[in-house]
């Protein structure tokens, strides 16, 4: 299925949950069992995919077909990203911390958007979990105002 206006929550979805599992799109097809200009048309917005298609996209990154298509925002929605900096043990240790404590993730609604973003920042020093929450209750504040 093709569309004719770009489908920029579906791609910005499937690049998120595909690069949160550290694979590349020929490998994402791989294991889906297409090739990778279908992934690359999903991930341009030039395709909306089929229901078959999506729902082997979701199973293989852990994602609903739902949250693909940015109709569900729920914490499962959240887990590809938490999942990668919890693993990654070049992040700095508050970040993982902050990524695997379910408690405090579900209480502050803290979305994959906001885990990237502390991800993206380089402190000059370390900051322990704490921290990494008081950063994003500043960034919040910024870009909310």
């Amino acid at each position: 299925m093709t569309t004719g206006a770009k489908d920029t929550t579906l791609s910005t979805r499937l690049r998120a949950a595909r690069q949160a599992a550290a694979l590349t799109q020929t490998e994402l097809a791989k294991r889906i069992g297409s090739d990778q200009a279908i992934i690359s048309r999903l991930e341009r917005g030039e395709s909306m995919g089929t229901p078959d298609v999506l729902r082997a996209i979701g199973k293989e990154l852990k994602v609903t077909v739902t949250y693909l298509l940015g109709e569900d925002t729920s914490d499962h929605a959240v887990r590809p990203t938490r999942e990668a900096i919890a693993s990654d043990r070049k992040m700095p240790k508050g970040l993982r911390d902050l990524a695997t404590d379910d408690v405090l993730m579900k209480a502050m609604k803290i979305t994959a958007r906001e885990l990237r973003a502390l991800a993206s920042i380089e402190l000059s020093g370390s900051a322990n979990k704490d921290g990494y929450v008081q950063l994003l209750v500043a960034i919040r504040a910024v870009t909310r105002a």
